[in-house]
């Protein structure tokens, strides 16, 4: 309803100074009253000139001041409102159901056009009257009274009842007239507020939106007590009737659905017409009967958690955690089966006999594993702790049975970084180098892990056997991460004195003789004793005349930059290329160093016994006889003896094969291996013995710290300190006992359960 603006220079006709009180409010009557009320009865007003506004409104600033006439003007304000209202329940008090809200709806639109024009009026009366006066509200707070005295109390339950039952309908599939309950629950969150007022807002943002009058309210009493109760405990009725039913009748990814559904329609519900003050005791209700009640069925169901999980129906598992996730006191449900299931996968690849008996394969299968879980946790549970907690515990309960898991990651990453990444990018090295310390993250024998990567890793920078140095660099910096600096300090060193002796090399190599003494050239590699796992060999190997030439040219150059230190040559490391000329035709020989040794006699001798080769070398007859032995196989037939078969007796006789070819000018002879015990190479790796000491030094450190500890909580601490490896407690109580006996510690007089430090 609008009204047409005053023109300017208009006056109002009539005389306020001779007018009564009674000739006022007939005035008010007349010109604003009956015409407002009849626009609400028929939508026609008929006078929307603004004078009539100007006209009521002086009439009520003459009188609305004077204590005799401000109490008439605003009984008069009170009576119309009261009436009006009055009026309007004879026509409730025929209806119900849908019919009643929507009358009812329609008059308290009506009203509020009423009480906002009819406020506009007599506004001057909450300026002097109802703000010095206790026993008279103001006017909005007046008329809302007189609605809810002459209506709202006489339908609220009917109104209720009647609410309850459409939005129940509505859940069932219905139409129903939304804006009827936007109204209504506007009603129910003005009824009974302390401050109510009416305020006008454009429906739209745009400039051109029509005019919506609404009640603003700060209490929500009525809605709550009234409405919202009856509200709750109907919904709570309502789904778990129907969950009894969807129970019975759905399979597990239908009835994830309906959930959902119903879900997003509650929580639209609250958009369209509930009050937003409904949402946390509606959505506790909702969820408590679509979830907490139905989670643990839902995941034992026979198309529940584990079947999609054997199915690796992934969207499903996403559905459930998202709905799951609403109370997350029900995740443990999903993450009970998630376990076990990995559990299950994991016991499939690391007992198989097959799969043992294939170190490359069995890890390349764990390792897809590993990545087919984690993509799981990230895309279906969204990296939530829980379920990476339980991938980690399913995980790590069968990897971490034996010792298998961390032999075989080390020797396949010493096959990858050899010749695995060739050909591939540096994204795909990067992706690899990942999952291996990925799974090596989850293994608790560690200590094994570094110790076979760290003899690996000699022989690959010794050799020059690496493929991507990138690689190598990533890797180590990747493994400082998860186990700290000092367990990765000797790897780090490796690397530093191969950087140095590419250094001194190249000084080397400036000399007078260029590298080359006595026409030799060599390379040697100086390696620090306590970094590296290959030690000095005990046998008192004699290197031949060449090769002690070169020894005294390197030794005089070392010692010349480096007083005090001494050189232990290495020769089982060694590699030789040597040049032979008695064969069918010239080859170039890659050899071991003491193969070399072997072949330089036949320079002096056409004829040498394979004791005579142990006496000139000082090689132990077993070394010696595998050395000598891969010269003479088939492929590489380079000596021949006179002996039977491939047995090489002490005896043997040997002499150059002078119709030995090969289709290479270079030929690699490979170095027979060392009699291995069945199935050695595919056995369980020993826990090393350092693991005594590393026991020995994380209970001292914590004894000096803390100076008397109980028995447990010493174990607590060794079992956070030792990250390398999980100790066993009966192995902790042994390396105390030892501590107590060599007097690092003794027990507490007291308490036997104790232990004191000693200093």
């Amino acid at each position: 309803m609008t009204t047409k603006p005053v023109a300017k220079g208009d006056a109002i006709d009539f005389n306020l100074e001779t007018m009564t009180v009674e000739q006022g409010l007939h005035l008010i009557e007349q010109e604003r009253v009956q015409p407002l009320l009849t626009y609400l009865r028929t939508g026609v007003f008929e006078n929307r000139n603004n004078m009539t506004f100007m006209k009521a409104y002086s009439v009520v600033v003459q009188f609305g001041d004077q204590q005799q006439h401000s109490f008439k003007l605003y009984s008069y304000y009170k009576k119309v409102i009261q009436d009006y209202c009055t009026e309007a329940m004879s026509s409730l008090a025929l209806v119900s159901g849908e019919e009643l809200l929507s009358a009812l709806a329609d008059l308290w639109e009506k009203n509020t056009i009423l009480v906002f024009w009819m406020q506009r009026v007599f506004q001057y009366l909450d300026r002097f009257f109802t703000k010095s006066s206790t026993e008279h509200p103001d006017l909005f707070k007046a008329a809302l009274q007189c609605f809810t005295d002459t209506v709202y109390s006489k339908v609220k339950d009917k109104c209720v009842a009647a609410m309850v039952a459409v939005v129940n309908r509505e859940r069932d599939g219905y139409e129903i007239n939304q804006d009827v309950l936007r109204l209504l629950v506007e009603m129910l969150c003005t009824v009974g507020d302390t401050g109510p007022k009416v305020v006008k807002q454009k429906e739209g943002i745009d400039k051109s939106s029509a005019d919506r009058l609404l009640w603003q309210s700060q209490a929500r009493g009525s809605y709550k007590n009234d409405f919202e109760s009856s509200l709750l405990s109907a919904t709570q009725e309502y789904y778990r009737n129907k969950v009894a039913g969807w129970m019975a009748a759905y399979s597990c990814p239908i009835f994830l659905a309906e959930i959902q559904k119903r879900l997003d329609d509650e929580e639209s519900r609250l958009s369209r017409y509930l009050d937003s003050s409904s949402e946390t005791e509606l959505k506790r209700v909702v969820q408590m009967e679509l979830i907490l009640n139905t989670a643990k069925q839902l995941v034992e169901m026979s198309t529940g958690a584990q079947s999609m999980f054997q199915n690796q129906r992934y969207e499903e598992l996403k559905l459930m955690y998202r709905i799951f996730r609403r109370e997350p006191t029900m995740l443990p449900h999903l993450i009970s089966v998630m376990e076990p299931y990995i559990e299950q996968r994991c016991s499939r690849i690391v007992e198989d006999q097959q799969m043992i008996d294939n170190p490359p394969t069995y890890t390349e299968r764990v390792l897809e594993l590993k990545k087919e879980v984690d993509d799981m946790v990230v895309s279906c549970f969204e990296s939530d702790t829980g379920f990476q907690k339980g991938r980690n515990k399913g995980l790590e309960a069968i990897l971490n049975k034996d010792t298998r898991c961390a032999k075989y990651l080390a020797l396949f990453s010493d096959l990858q970084l050899k010749k695995g990444l060739k050909g591939r990018n540096e994204d795909e090295v990067q992706s690899l180098v990942n999952q291996v310390v990925g799974l090596f993250a989850h293994l608790k024998d560690k200590d094994i892990f570094l110790d076979i990567y760290k003899s690996a890793l000699s022989r690959r920078l010794l050799n020059k056997l690496s493929v991507s140095n990138d690689a190598e660099d990533c890797f180590i910096t990747k493994l400082k991460v998860e186990c700290g600096q000092q367990a990765i300090q000797k790897l780090a060193s490796m690397f530093t004195d191969m950087a140095l002796s590419d250094q001194l090399q190249e000084e080397y190599m400036k000399g007078s003789h260029s590298g080359s003494p006595g026409g030799v050239t060599h390379e040697v590699r100086v390696l620090q004793t306590n970094a590296w796992p290959e030690k000095a060999d005990d046998a008192p190997v004699v290197p031949c005349q060449e090769m002690l030439t070169c020894i005294r040219a390197y030794e005089a150059f070392y010692h010349a930059k480096h007083n005090g230190r001494k050189l232990r040559w290495i020769y089982n490391m060694g590699q030789v290329e040597i040049k032979c000329h008695g064969l069918a035709r010239q080859h170039l020989l890659v050899v071991s160093a003491y193969q070399c040794l072997a072949l330089m006699l036949f320079n002096h001798r056409k004829e040498v016994t394979l004791k005579e080769v142990c006496e000139a070398t000082k090689l132990p007859e077993e070394e010696c006889r595998r050395q000598v032995m891969s010269l003479t196989v088939s492929r590489h037939k380079v000596l021949m003896h006179d002996g039977t078969g491939k047995d090489l007796s002490i005896d043997a006789k040997l002499q150059v094969n002078s119709s030995f070819t090969s289709e290479k000018i270079k030929v690699q002879v490979s170095l027979i291996k060392k009699e291995e015990k069945a199935g050695e190479t595919t056995a369980l790796a020993e826990a090393p013995v350092e693991r005594k000491h590393v026991i020995d030094a994380a209970i001292v450190r914590i004894m000096k710290s803390r100076n008397r500890l109980e028995h447990n909580a010493l174990l607590e601490e060794v079992f956070r300190q030792c990250t390398l490896f999980k100790p066993q407690p009966t192995q902790i109580k042994s390396q105390i006992e030892h501590l107590i006996e060599r007097e690092f510690l003794k027990r507490d007089e007291k308490n036997r359960n104790a232990y004191i430090y000693l200093p």
